[in-house]
């Protein structure tokens, strides 16, 4: 059934900076007037309603830690939990550092854990079909019990440019799912895809990032690229054994004063015998906006993500930033059930959205809406999508 948001809620936005005390050399220059110092932490309450849900609550927590000596911040970290009357559980912690035991290592946390009622099954590929009212009987349901953490670091590799930097990084990936049936109906039932049940993917992983924006939390200008390539397997405890490739390329050029061109092209593909939790999937808050979570499923994925981002005017002495955004995501999955021409049959979306910066440039909350020609969504999370 279509998510209808009763308040999804910025009830109280507060934001708090909580400055450390730093003794500063006699012979260092003083720091400049807007040098940020300390953590600074920002706190939204959230209230909704959605007929697969029930009525939610929880609440968003993100802190940003800086240090003069460290750029573009020592640590930050994101959390979020909610709960649902119909019984959802879903928990999602970012935790990342620039320097670890000491060292020159950037290190990522990422966890999630979650119960959903209503988990989104609607078949592996790019013409899997879709009907709203067979969707609104419950065909297009699971229950999905989810623990997943994914741990990674980061080394220079070398500079170059004038922002620019090479990483190297490893990872390690833990991911546990048990999805159940719902309903002998369901199309989950029926299909029982490789993966049903309970079962573990555990990956190693290895890649490089070259990054040369001008903001991680707001750029306007610079690129990002990654590339990344992952393998699970039996001996390190996995029940599957699969690899994926995958590329994530980022660009950003100004237009004109507060306003940004922002674009984003991702590329998966796996090989193996992967679950279907873990193949490559579009439909989501990170691409593919305007379509039912998860919507295709596929051996393969790429997707394209356009943005124009602009600010529109401050208040409060210029401590709030209020901005929108307009997009365009388009792009498919891949299939053995699909046509393999490239071009062939792209999924697009529309929308628009609105973001505020709450006391800092860097503490960023965003809402977006996105139209496509099954239904439409509303999003809200901290930061922009990339």
């Amino acid at each position: 059934m279509r998510f209808l948001p009763l308040l999804i809620a910025l009830l109280f936005l507060s934001t708090a900076n909580k400055a450390n005390g730093q003794v500063i050399p006699p012979d260092r220059d003083p720091l400049p007037p807007d040098a940020k110092i300390g953590s600074y932490y920002s706190v939204l309450p959230l209230i909704g309603f959605s007929s697969d849900q029930g009525f939610i609550g929880g609440g968003f927590l993100q802190r940003i830690n800086y240090d003069i000596n460290r750029d573009p911040f020592l640590s930050t970290l994101k959390t979020d939990v909610t709960f649902s009357t119909r019984g959802d559980i879903i928990s999602k912690l970012e935790y990342e550092r620039t320097r670890l035991f000491g060292f020159e290592l950037r290190s990522r946390l990422d966890f999630i854990g979650q119960r959903e009622r209503k988990g989104h099954y609607f078949g592996i590929g790019n013409d899997s079909e879709f009907s709203t009212a067979a969707y609104d009987e419950g065909f297009n349901y699971y229950e999905n019990r989810e623990f997943f953490i994914n741990y990674k670091v980061r080394q220079g590799v070398f500079e170059f440019g004038e922002n620019g930097n090479l990483d190297f990084f490893g990872g390690l990936t833990f991911w546990h799912v048990n999805g159940l049936s719902t309903d002998d109906e369901s199309l989950f039932f029926s299909d029982e895809p490789v993966g049903f049940g309970s079962a573990r993917v555990v990956k190693a992983g290895l890649g490089f990032i070259a990054d040369s924006r001008n903001s991680e939390f707001s750029p306007s200008s610079g690129m990002r690229y990654e590339v990344g390539f992952n393998k699970s397997q039996s001996f390190l405890l996995s029940d599957f054994n699969f690899s994926s490739l995958s590329g994530d390329f980022r660009h950003f050029l100004p237009l004109r004063r507060n306003i940004t061109i922002a674009h984003r092209l991702v590329a998966e593909h796996t090989l193996g015998n992967a679950p279907f939790w873990a193949l490559p999937v579009i439909g989501s808050e990170n691409g593919l906006r305007g379509f039912h979570r998860n919507r295709f499923r596929g051996d393969s994925s790429v997707l394209s993500m356009l943005e124009l981002r602009t600010w529109l005017f401050s208040v409060f002495d210029d401590r709030i930033d209020i901005g929108m955004q307009t997009f365009w995501d388009t792009g498919r999955v891949y299939s053995d059930f699909d046509s393999g021409a490239f071009f062939d049959d792209w999924k697009h979306v529309f929308g628009i959205g609105g973001a505020v910066t709450l006391l800092s440039p860097d503490l960023i909350v965003r809402g977006d809406i996105g139209f496509s020609n099954e239904t439409w969504r509303i999003y809200f999370g901290a930061g922009y999508v990339f």
